[in-house]
């Protein structure tokens, strides 16, 4: 991820709140990689499930498990790429 650490940004409450105010109803995970032992993982938002047999979950916008994402861990970084911030 060294090469593409410029093209992705910590998830944080600035990004929801502005992903709220454009109508996101729903956030996919996906597993990115693990780099010294910390796994991290991308958040897509209002992207569809493929049934391509790996391991992405859905989460609603409003629900618990994506305040839990803002919560800092030594292990776990969620991220987002930079083309899921630019403004409509």
């Amino acid at each position: 991820m060294s090469m593409q650490a410029n093209t992705y940004q910590l998830f944080s409450k600035e990004i929801l709140s502005i992903w709220k105010n454009q109508d996101v109803s729903y956030i996919k995970v996906e597993e990115l990689s693990t780099i010294e032992g910390i796994t991290f993982f991308e958040l897509i938002p209002d992207s569809e499930l493929l049934d391509g047999g790996e391991v992405d979950t859905l989460y609603a916008i409003d629900s618990e498990d994506v305040d839990d994402m803002l919560l800092f861990s030594k292990n776990v970084k969620f991220v987002v790429h930079n083309i899921y911030l630019e403004e409509d």
